[in-house]
């Protein structure tokens, strides 16, 4: 049973994460994610596994997010104020030295708000793949989208991201 509870535990941070990369406003992710529960228990007896039960409610949460942002006419992001991790829901940890650990939270806001800059399309692909770990199949099966149409989201959005970072990456 204990096993049970950590699985939904990590499909609930999934889902969060999913969520708030994707709406860049933690309350908003949090409507979402609960909509999507109440969601996902109505739809439950209908589940047939074939895609997994992750791939599932990541889909549904990703169709949520984007019914919502076409709602709203999607906005710049959060006020310039709001620290770009911590309104993703993230934190940094801190490391051995003062400075170390500066650059390095200051590094990780900076490809926060690239990645916050990215098309929807492959901010989607990014979050999915290299945030949650998903493999390519179940970010397309999420998205429904082909593999390859996941790959060269990835391919074009780590190019964005390259040149978006390229002052960071010669230091």
């Amino acid at each position: 049973m204990e096993a049970l509870g950590e699985v939904y535990r990590m499909l609930g941070a999934a889902m969060l994460t999913l969520a708030r990369s994707m709406l860049r406003d933690r309350d908003e992710a949090d409507d979402i994610v609960e909509e999507a529960l109440l969601r996902i228990r109505r739809a439950a007896p209908g589940f047939r596994g074939e895609r997994g039960l992750r791939t599932w409610t990541l889909r549904i949460v990703a169709n949520l997010c984007r019914d919502h942002l076409r709602r709203r006419r999607f906005s710049a992001g959060p006020p310039e104020d709001l620290d770009p991790l911590e309104a993703a829901g993230l934190r940094v940890e801190p490391v051995a030295e003062w400075d170390e650990a500066m650059d390095r939270r200051t590094v990780l806001a900076a490809l926060e708000r690239a990645i916050a800059r990215l098309p929807a399309e492959q901010r989607e692909a990014v979050v999915l793949r290299d945030r949650l770990g998903l493999s390519y199949e179940e970010v397309a099966a999420t998205l429904g989208v082909s593999e390859g149409a996941v790959k060269s989201r990835l391919f074009r959005a780590r190019e964005n991201l390259k040149r978006a970072m390229a002052a960071w990456l010669e230091t």
